[in-house]
């Protein structure tokens, strides 16, 4: 008896199945749409699913219902009023006079573009704030004087964040390809890349005068002169401390701009001088004259003679007078 009922029981599920089923296809479609007074959309493109409800099966056909394009929206914070008569032409063109009754339809239906319009100047302030992060030396200025690739786009309503990704370069300015990420609420909204020129302006040492190879440079050499950083070489002094009291590897020209590769550290011994050579041991010490037969610079180690012995030794560079001799 159990047995029995089981199988009945199988049967009536099976005819509700195929009852469903031959609803959902061979009945054709179902359709329900329920239109509002009031609408707000983000998108450049006022759809059906915007100003209506769309209800019904099959579900692909419920969603290209929605998809149908009714007219342009209105600029960011602007309203459109849509007229019935808009509505039922879009509808009509679509063929779906026979699902949507333009009794249904209100006689104006009050759309509102929500949203904020980012433009090229929001844009260029977002890159320019976080290319200062980048600049911790307060005499530097930053300004973007090209942007390719922008187009103005709108975001949701409320506050956002961005996030910038700039090239490993981006301190020296140039020409480079940023890659800016907007965010509400933790979630990205939006995403683009874009190419920039910025031109980032700072002091930097140049010869005041011409000046020859091996000159010491002082106070009256040299200025400090504001120049465009991306234009010139990445190496360039910018700071007097590291040029004054050095001297030139090479002649240069009033006005130009020195490099890192330009000025050394003058050495404190010269070839030909004559100065104390100390060898100094735990037990004992030893003074004598020596002749140094290459130039060097505290710390150095140089070839040097002692007078006395006529013999070549090895030194390192203590002062402009004295070499301590390896023993």
């Amino acid at each position: 008896m159990r047995k029995k009922w089981v199988g009945v029981l199988l049967i009536f599920l099976g005819l509700a199945a195929l009852l469903v089923e031959e609803a959902e296809s061979g009945a054709g479609p179902n359709l329900i749409v329920q239109f509002k007074a009031r609408a707000t959309v983000q998108k450049e493109t006022i759809c059906l699913s915007d100003i209506a409800t769309v209800k019904g099966a099959p579900r692909s056909f419920v969603d290209k219902i929605g998809r149908l394009r009714i007219s342009e929206s209105p600029e960011v914070g602007e309203v459109r009023i849509l007229s019935r008569e808009e509505i039922v032409s879009q509808v009509q063109k679509a063929n779906l006079s026979s699902y949507i009754s333009s009794k249904s339809i209100p006689e104006e239906i009050e759309v509102t573009r929500e949203g904020r319009l980012v433009e090229k100047e929001e844009m260029v302030q977002v890159l320019e704030e976080n290319l200062r992060n980048l600049l911790p030396d307060p005499r530097k200025t930053l300004a973007i004087q090209e942007v390719q690739g922008f187009e103005a786009f709108i975001l949701p309503p409320g506050p956002y964040t961005s996030e910038v990704i700039l090239p490993e370069s981006a301190h020296r300015g140039g020409p480079m390809t940023v890659t800016v990420s907007f965010f509400q609420e933790g979630r990205l909204v939006q995403k683009l890349r874009v190419r920039v020129r910025v031109e980032i302006q700072g002091f930097v040492v140049a010869a005041r005068t011409g000046l020859r190879r091996h000159q010491e440079i002082g106070e009256n050499d040299v200025d400090l002169i504001k120049k465009n950083l991306s234009l010139l070489p990445p190496d360039v002094v910018t700071d007097l401390k590291n040029a004054l009291g050095k001297r030139l590897t090479l002649s240069v020209n009033s006005q130009e701009v020195l490099r890192s590769s330009m000025v050394e550290i003058p050495p404190l011994v010269k070839k030909g001088d004559r100065v104390i050579l100390v060898i100094d041991h735990s037990y004992f010490k030893i003074t004598t004259f020596g002749e140094v037969k290459e130039d060097g610079r505290r710390g150095e180690w140089i070839k040097l003679v002692n007078i006395s012995s006529k013999k070549e030794v090895h030194g390192r560079v203590v002062d402009a007078h004295t070499v301590q001799v390896e023993f």
